[in-house]
């Protein structure tokens, strides 16, 4: 039996490439918390 919970929505979006340089320039600093890297990339 499959158990489908459809009342959660999950909303995402492609990254852009300079998201992907900023997170990437987090990464190479040493940030590597993900709620600090969403707050700043958005």
């Amino acid at each position: 039996m499959t158990n489908s919970n459809s009342s959660i929505s999950k909303h995402y979006h492609q990254l852009t490439s300079v998201q992907r340089g900023q997170i990437q320039a987090m990464l190479d600093f040493g940030i590597n918390s993900r709620t600090v890297i969403a707050q700043e990339v958005g």
